[in-house]
């Protein structure tokens, strides 16, 4: 790992203990999303080593953002995130829930269900909250808006009517990642991981859709490969491969 320490000293992933980081507080403030202490990552098939030794805190207002060439392992550390891979070593604490209060994961390709356009945009509000009463059309269609999809609304003849489509026909690539964003902005999450979730969007609608994410208080935890996505992000965790990675602060002009 390369880190500044206090006094300007590079240090390298050898050198840095978790436990004497630069910044790191003795006890973990209620802030804290995720904390990595030494942990090691590898393919489940060929136990390949994709990380190695990497120790994280991510707090909120800390936006990360995670970069490297195919194969480094972004995805796989995600996954480690989001408690689908287990670590081959050290350990990760979760310090908030899933769900729209805690952190929410917007991948790739976003998960949509079968019905109206309303429960799309709430997915899953609906099915934890089923009795909450915050699913008011004014927030749905400002935030239908600010994702840029007001279209929509009327190719689906209004929020509550059940469409006979499946919306992964229907909808580009594109749209899909817009309504996700809708979602994401609806949930107002404390935290975002995004994998890749603009892809299919051109850089200037990533970036007010990330700009959006910012004003409402949303900390990103996100994969990506454009330069500009920097600016929404704190800190860079780039992922060199054989398990080498770097952190670095993401200076602001």
């Amino acid at each position: 790992m390369s880190l500044k320490s206090q006094d300007g000293e590079l240090l390298d992933e050898g050198e840095w203990d978790s436990h004497r980081a630069p910044g790191w507080p003795a006890a973990e403030p209620a802030d804290t999303a995720f904390l990595l202490d030494r942990v090691c990552i590898s393919t489940p098939s060929s136990n390949k080593p994709l990380i190695k030794d990497l120790s994280l805190k991510i707090s909120e207002g800390q936006s990360l953002l995670i970069t490297g060439n195919t194969g480094t392992g972004k995805t796989s550390l995600l996954r480690v995130l989001g408690g689908l891979w287990a670590s081959t070593r050290g350990s990760m604490q979760m310090l908030v829930d899933f769900g729209p209060h805690g952190v929410l994961f917007l991948p790739q390709k976003p998960f949509f269900t079968d019905g109206t356009l309303r429960e799309q945009v709430i997915y899953p509000l609906k099915e934890i909250y089923p009795d909450s009463g915050s699913t008011d059309d004014e927030r749905i269609m400002r935030f239908l808006e600010l994702a840029g999809l007001s279209d929509l609304v009327a190719r689906t003849e209004g929020l509550d009517h059940q469409v006979d489509w499946n919306w992964y026909d229907v909808l580009s690539p594109g749209e899909m990642q817009r309504l996700s964003f809708a979602r994401l902005f609806y949930l107002q999450p404390k935290y975002a991981v995004l994998d890749e979730a603009t892809s299919a969007l051109t850089e200037e609608v990533e970036s007010e859709l990330y700009r959006i994410g910012q004003q409402l208080g949303i900390t990103f935890i996100s994969v990506g490969h454009r330069r500009s996505l920097e600016k929404f992000h704190s800190w860079l965790l780039k992922l060199c491969g054989e398990g080498r990675w770097e952190l670095t602060r993401i200076k602001v002009d």
